[in-house]
C-alpha cells in the first residue's frame, strides 16, 4: 500500500503543475502538511522546501498500531523524534518533468536510490486530470428510480484541519486514468479530492478503482508550520573513480556525481611543502552514462599550472556547494613531461 501512497502523490504534485491546479502548489508554504492513513499506516506528509524547479517533501510514516492514540499535536510528535515511526525521508522532484532528484532515509541513514520505473514521474506529467462535474461525483444513498431526478448530495470526504473536523466543507474532484504499464497501478482509475476553500496544495482523500473494491487513503490531519529537526534535504557528494588517463591532449578524470551538480571548479592541491598552496585549473566536462562524467584538462593547462617535482592531488568542488567537495587521496608527482 506504501506503494500505492507514494505513487499517488506523486501523481498528485506532477498533475498539479500540468494543469490549473498549478496555483495550489504554487501557493504552499514551508511546513505545510498533511496526515494519511491507510492500510494500517499513518503518514505525515510535508512540505520542506519549493521553487520554481522543485519541491522537497518529508515523509514519516509509522504501523497505525504504534500510534493507537493519536497524538494531540503532530508537531510536538516529531519535536520528540516521532515515536513509533518506522521510516523517515526526505524526497526532492523535479518539476518541470517530474523526476525524483534525490532521496534520503533518515532512519536508514543512507541515499535510496529510486529508478524510474518506480516513480513513474515521466508518464504521470503526460496524464490529463480531469475536473469532476457534479452530475459525475458520487452521491450519499441509493440511485432513484429511472427517469427520477437525482436529488441526493454530493458525497464529500471528512476534513480534519490542525486538529479539528471542519463542517459544511467543499471538494473539487479530479479524475485520471493510469496507463497500462503493468504496474500495481496499471489501468486503474484515480480520484483526487482537494478542498475547494483554503487551497490546501495536497488532496484530502486519494481513492483507488481497484478490480473488487476502491482502495482509499484519507487524509485525518493537516495543517501549516510542521516543524522538522532536518533543516534539508543531504546532499551525496561526488567521487573520483579509478586513476587518471594520459592521452595526447591532456588528461582525464573519471568522476560519479549526482545529476543536480551541473558545474564543478577543479583545483590542484600543492602538497610539496608544509604549506598546501591551491591552483585553479580550467577544464570541461563530458557527460557520460548515469551519473558518470569526465573532467578533461588539456595538456597546456597542465604545463601552465603545475610544477616539475612537485606532488599534487585533485579537488572537486561543486559550484555553490562548498561543502561537498571531494578530494584524491593519493598524491601524484608530475615531472612536467606527464
Amino acid at each position: 500500500m506504501m506503494k500505492y501512497f507514494i505513487f499517488c502523490l506523486s501523481c498528485c504534485c506532477n498533475l498539479l503543475f500540468s494543469s490549473p491546479l498549478k496555483e495550489r502548489i504554487q501557493q504552499a508554504h514551508n511546513g505545510d502538511y498533511l496526515v494519511f492513513e491507510s492500510n494500517k499506516m499513518i503518514t505525515v506528509l510535508s512540505i520542506r522546501s519549493i521553487t520554481k524547479d522543485s519541491i522537497v517533501l518529508e515523509e514519516i510514516s509509522a504501523p497505525s498500531q504504534n500510534l493507537l492514540k493519536h497524538p494531540t499535536s503532530w508537531a510536538e510528535w516529531i519535536k520528540n523524534k516521532a515515536p513509533g515511526h518506522t521510516s523517515w525521508s526526505m524526497t526532492e522532484i523535479n518539476l518541470k518533468d517530474g523526476q525524483i532528484i534525490e532521496c534520503y532515509s533518515f532512519s536508514r541513514a543512507s541515499w535510496i536510490q529510486i529508478s524510474q520505473k518506480e516513480s513513474l514521474f515521466a508518464t504521470l506529467l503526460q496524464l490529463p486530470l480531469e475536473f469532476l462535474k457534479p452530475e459525475k461525483r458520487s452521491r450519499i444513498g441509493p440511485p432513484p428510480p429511472d427517469g427520477e431526478l437525482d436529488v441526493r448530495k454530493i458525497w464529500e470526504p471528512p476534513l480534519y484541519f490542525e486538529g479539528k473536523k471542519k463542517s459544511n466543507s467543499h471538494f473539487d474532484a479530479y479524475q485520471t486514468s493510469w496507463p497500462k504499464d503493468g504496474s500495481e497501478l496499471s489501468g486503474k482509475t484515480i480520484s483526487l479530492y482537494f478542498d475547494h476553500e483554503t487551497r490546501f496544495p495536497f488532496p484530502f482523500w486519494i481513492q483507488i478503482e481497484a478490480a473488487y473494491a476502491a482502495i482509499s487513503i484519507r487524509a485525518i490531519d493537516a495543517g501549516r508550520n510542521l516543524p522538522s529537526p532536518f533543516s534539508s534535504l543531504p546532499k551525496r557528494i561526488p567521487e573520483f573513480v579509478g586513476q587518471p588517463k594520459k592521452t595526447k591532449n591532456g588528461l582525464l578524470l573519471s568522476v560519479k556525481s549526482p545529476k543536480y551538480y551541473h558545474k564543478f571548479e577543479l583545483f590542484a592541491v600543492d602538497v610539496t611543502g608544509k604549506e598546501r598552496q591551491i591552483h585553479p585549473i580550467s577544464h570541461s566536462l563530458i557527460e557520460g552514462d548515469n551519473e558518470f562524467l569526465t573532467i578533461e584538462i588539456q595538456e597546456d593547462q597542465l604545463r601552465k599550472t603545475l610544477e616539475s617535482d612537485h606532488r599534487y592531488t585533485w579537488l572537486l568542488v561543486p559550484a555553490g556547494n562548498t561543502q561537498s567537495y571531494t578530494q584524491t587521496t593519493k598524491p601524484f608527482l608530475w615531472s612536467g613531461t606527464d
